[in-house]
């Protein structure tokens, strides 16, 4: 698999307004909160995001076009990150630019750099690596690839919880209390769940296939004179990202410019959360309560990250990790930073750790039984918005298998 990380850091909204607006006409669950966490600087966010990355998967190359906005440009800056880029993926095959893609032919060009038949396509800096294992997830591709060949598929790399409950009977707008946007094939395999429809998010793993149909199929340049003169700054219609940050997005291409709808995608979701937004999913309705959103470890750039593991009360200046406790720090002072347990910290932190001061009086059995209970907790996230909204859309037999994958650090124990 083929990494591709195309960016642009900048602190302009990326939706052009589009949760402000959403929020002034009083639909529920979209208010962006962190919560009880810092607000940490986007370029250092970017850097943690690419740290994730560098442990998630044996990459076969690392494609990493990170470009910084006025604000955000300075030599220093420029430097500072390509060394920090170049020092993460140290014996990987790295090719590095200080460009985004924008136009086609960038993304023709970067096409010819793939060697392999799955890309992670990011345009996002901000969708963090949470796997505790690069083998469990080079296992789990594996699998996808060798069930799965020469099709239009896409791996929900990230936002698992929102894939979770709408997988099965389609998407459920902000306004809506049912599904309007039905999905097909919905399936249970061994390693995931999958069904058919259209994803354009701009943050997960899709084939080389499917890349070449999105943006190698027609000539985009030849509907610029669809948009009034000026429109695009370079002369070319533009596209950083499939999911629509700009003026359009790959949908819009194809489905009103060229009518000729982009190929019906294999979705596939894993059991296990393999990644998670930094701000979390305020705009679905899912709260810092259930999924929170993240910080970087204190101490995580210095190699200093200074673990508290199973102790009741919250110390300042560690990462606090507590199943037990009822709720997340960001929700409630009372709360901890993370539920998993110690075999999951995240594998992309275990070289930043100096020091793990695990409470002695614990019980394992407990805390694995704790765990578990915090995932259901991930699955199910609609009591506090949507009473009821989503549970009938979540069969059983899904959530049997979530857990059971979760389980798998722990084969000694089984679900009470």
């Amino acid at each position: 698999m083929v990494l591709l990380f195309n960016c642009f850091i900048t602190n302009k909204s990326s939706t052009g307004g589009h949760w402000e607006n959403m929020r002034s006409q009083g639909i529920v669950g979209v208010t962006q909160d962190r919560g009880n966490l810092r607000t940490d600087n986007k370029i250092d966010i970017a850097k943690y995001t690419l740290s994730s990355l560098s442990k998630f998967y044996p990459w076969k190359r690392a494609i990493i076009k990170i470009q910084l906005d006025e604000e955000y440009f300075s030599e220093d800056n420029k430097k500072s990150l390509e060394l920090f880029i170049r020092e993460e993926f140290k014996g990987i095959d790295l090719i590095y630019s200080d460009k985004r893609n924008l136009i086609q032919q960038d993304w023709i060009d970067t096409y010819s750099l793939i060697n392999d038949d799955l890309v992670h396509y990011c345009c996002n800096h901000d969708h963090v690596a949470l796997n505790n294992s690069i083998e469990d997830v080079y296992n789990f591709i594996e699998n996808v690839k060798q069930n799965n060949q020469d099709k239009n598929i896409t791996i929900a790399y990230s936002n698992w919880s929102e894939f979770i409950r709408t997988a099965k009977e389609g998407y459920i707008d902000h306004h809506d209390y049912f599904p309007t946007k039905p999905n097909l094939n919905y399936n249970l395999n061994e390693k995931y769940f999958s069904y058919e429809g259209h994803c354009y998010d701009s943050m997960h793993i899709i084939s080389k296939k499917l890349y070449e149909n999105w943006f190698l199929k027609y000539k985009w340049d030849d509907a610029i004179n669809m948009f009034p003169q000026g429109t695009f700054k370079s002369g070319h219609l533009e596209l950083p990202r499939t999911d629509g940050v700009g003026i359009i997005d790959i949908g819009l291409i194809r489905n009103r410019i060229f009518n000729d709808p982009t190929p019906i995608q294999k979705v596939i979701i894993p059991y296990k959360e393999l990644a998670r937004h930094f701000d979390g999913h305020f705009y679905q309705g899912i709260t810092n309560d259930q999924v929170p959103a993240l910080d970087i470890p204190i101490g995580f750039f210095e190699k200093d990250i200074k673990i508290r593991y199973g102790y009741d009360d919250y110390k300042e200046g560690w990462t606090n990790i507590n199943p037990k406790n009822n709720h997340y720090y960001a929700h409630d002072k009372s709360g901890t930073d993370y539920k998993f347990t110690l075999e999951e910290l995240p594998l992309f932190w275990k070289d930043k750790i100096s020091i793990i001061d695990s409470n002695p009086l614990i019980d394992e059995e407990e805390m694995v039984q704790y765990r578990l209970k915090s995932i259901l907790e991930m699955i199910y996230t609609d009591a506090h918005i949507y009473p009821t909204k989503y549970h009938s859309l979540i069969d059983k037999e899904l959530e049997t298998k979530i857990l059971n994958e979760y389980l798998k650090n722990y084969p000694q124990y089984q679900i009470i």
